[in-house]
């Protein structure tokens, strides 16, 4: 089965982990319309389309609209692991719709249908999808298992030693004590306003791969007598924080092999 078949359906939103798994410079995307060429950003890809991010004022995307249906040419750069110069990947597509992103000023969308999806894109996302399945594999094997945060866990994990909360209220800086595929342990500042069972926040985690962020929720918070709060979040999947942790997992297995 061909990567377009088994992943038809398949939207790849653009995080850190898909441009450090993909190659794919953000910076470098163009695409040329009649005689424009518009420096824009992936922000989603599949099999079928390309929906690109771009720097327009409501005028500009009320010109471009007149371009749908129009074919259009987009220039993707990939730089691969082990390449010193970066590749180019040429698109044929044609426009489907121009708008503004809603919520964001100057900020416009560009929908492109392949016609049809170039054989080199498609194994790059094919290539990418197939990470991302055994990344929530691993998510699976490893949930329950946590690493203790040290100066050498920190440093074989690439961790800056830097974590936020956002939980609606203002964003709290953390100390984490612990880490897990599926779990965060910390404690909030002396002054930090309690935190409820069940909470929704977002957590920005600071590494050396990746910065990103991770939904999770409150699971347990309990004020310590120097009035701390140490708190237990349950974490939604991020495939940037399994990526690190499934290769210090294995790299520690392999360590004590040797």
């Amino acid at each position: 089965m061909s990567y377009e078949e088994q992943f038809k359906d398949a939207v790849v939103s653009f995080s850190p982990y898909v441009l450090s798994s993909t190659g794919i410079v953000q910076s470098q995307t163009a695409l040329k319309v009649d005689t424009y060429t518009l420096a824009c950003a992936p922000y989603q890809l599949s099999m079928t389309r390309a929906v690109l991010l771009g720097s327009f004022t409501k005028d500009e995307v009320a010109f471009f609209q007149r371009y749908k249906n129009a074919l259009a040419g987009l220039t993707l750069t990939v730089q691969p692991p082990n390449a010193r110069e970066p590749e180019k990947v040429f698109c044929r597509c044609q426009i489907a719709a121009v708008g503004m992103m809603k919520g964001r000023d100057c900020v416009g969308l560009v929908v492109c249908d392949f016609k049809p999806i170039p054989p080199a894109l498609a194994e790059l996302l094919g290539g990418h999808l197939l990470r991302l399945e055994r990344l929530k594999a691993e998510w699976s094997d490893f949930r329950g298992k946590s690493v203790q945060i040290n100066p050498d866990s920190s440093k074989k994990l690439g961790f800056n030693n830097y974590a936020v909360m956002s939980a609606g209220a203002e964003p709290q800086k953390l100390a984490l004590f612990s880490v897990g595929v599926d779990r965060l342990e910390f404690l909030m500042p002396l002054r930090s306003p309690d935190v409820a069972v069940g909470t929704k926040a977002t957590f920005n985690l600071f590494f050396q791969k990746y910065r990103f962020n991770v939904g999770g929720s409150i699971q347990s918070a309990t004020r310590l007598p120097s009035g701390v709060q140490k708190v237990v979040a349950k974490l939604e999947f991020s495939a940037e924080l399994v990526d690190i942790l499934s290769a210090y997992f294995y790299a520690s297995v392999a360590s004590r092999r040797a």
